[in-house]
């Protein structure tokens, strides 16, 4: 199937819009709200497409029902450059709250464990071994969303709780980050959390679960949070 775009590089479509007379900086014709990419609908039906800081690859669509369709469907064909860890599994991501049992066993394979079920006793043992892989730099952005979403299905279900999205834009295409909201109207944000414990290399897990039930700060209440934002998806 013949695509309907051509992927170019910015220098290359900035030279292309000159030979119809238009100036990429200058004369673009309006900003997407998602991306922040800057549009070009040229005369010979064309539309021409160049991230917000005119860098990286840039798009020259056939026509506009061609790029309308790659709009619609929230995926251009270029992959963000800076992949953090939610563009790796983001198709996963999309439905977090389906995949406990395959970061189960992405766990049990990368760690050489054999849990059969997620107990406090794998988590642990999960979350020790990917620090220690993350002291020798083995650990992969997969394996930190394999943690996300092992622990907090024990989270979740201590909770009573929900998985949710909060969807924002790279360069090019929406990343989704998962958190929980607790049955009590709290949301608790377990990716930062999880990336969190990694980083500072502090495996007790038991802190988590602290956290999640303390009263000695001020929980995050859905409420306000969703508030003014239209950008959480819940999956359940």
């Amino acid at each position: 199937m013949t695509e309907c775009y051509q992927i170019k590089s910015a220098e290359e479509l900035i030279d292309y819009l000159k030979t119809q007379g238009r100036d990429a900086i200058l004369d673009t014709d309006y900003q997407l709200q998602t991306n922040c990419g800057w549009v070009h609908e040229l005369e010979n039906g064309q539309i021409a497409f160049f991230t917000n800081n005119f860098q990286h690859q840039a798009l020259l669509f056939d026509n506009k029902k061609c790029f309308d369709d790659i709009v619609s469907q929230d995926k251009f064909p270029v992959d963000n450059p800076e992949q953090e860890i939610f563009d790796i599994e983001s198709d996963r991501i999309k439905k977090f709250h389906l995949q406990a049992d395959h970061y189960r066993k992405h766990l049990n394979t990368v760690l050489k464990f054999d849990f059969p079920e997620i107990t406090k006793e794998a988590a642990q043992a999960y979350l020790k071994k990917v620090i220690g892989r993350k002291i020798k730099t083995l650990t992969t952005g997969s394996d930190v969303v394999a943690l996300i979403s092992v622990i907090g299905e024990l989270v979740k279900a201590e909770t009573g709780g929900k998985w949710f999205l909060e969807k924002r834009y790279g360069t090019y295409n929406p990343i989704y980050e998962p958190s929980i909201l607790t049955s009590q109207g709290n949301v608790y944000k377990m990716s930062s959390r999880i990336i969190g414990k990694v980083k500072w290399r502090t495996s007790k897990l038991e802190d988590i679960f602290i956290d999640v039930h303390s009263t000695l700060t001020e929980p995050i209440k859905w409420e306000k949070y969703s508030k003014y934002r239209d950008n959480l998806v819940m999956l359940e």
